[in-house]
């Protein structure tokens, strides 16, 4: 009778081992794994609605095609506050699509379009129908 139990016991010790391995292990150590052995990510993309810094971590609000993601960054947050600004594109790597994601691997980030300066750096002339306004000398 007591070989029994021992033998349910190793078993459900086991079955947990299994289920907690399979859980954290790809979070821990999923980046020392061969690429085979990771599991696929989704790509999205999408752009930054909103940006919400806290103390210790950072919140960005991404409308994607699929959805509006809410996610939170709590690792390297100084770098990620100065690298994407509201009005970005942003490239997320995600297992798959979660309207809440903490700390996503972000793939890609592209600033949005601004108009070419004028050649030779000078800034354009004012809207003032073409009168540029001079400075009265002092008296």
């Amino acid at each position: 009778m007591m070989k029994v139990w021992l033998y349910i016991l190793t078993l459900l010790i086991g079955v947990a081992l299994g289920v907690t391995g399979t859980i954290l292990a790809p979070q821990f150590a999923g980046r020392y794994l061969p690429g085979v052995f990771q599991a696929k990510a989704q790509v999205v993309e999408g752009a930054v609605e909103q940006k919400l810094r806290e103390q210790d971590r950072l919140l960005l609000t991404v409308q994607t095609s699929q959805g509006t993601i809410l996610a939170t960054f709590r690792k390297r947050v100084a770098e990620i506050d100065l690298l994407v600004q509201k009005g970005d594109a942003l490239t997320l790597a995600l297992r798959r699509y979660e309207p809440f994601v903490d700390d996503p691997a972000i793939e890609r980030v592209r600033k949005p379009e601004v108009a070419p300066r004028p050649k030779g750096g000078e800034p354009s002339a004012p809207a003032t129908g073409g009168a540029v306004p001079q400075e009265k000398p002092p008296q």
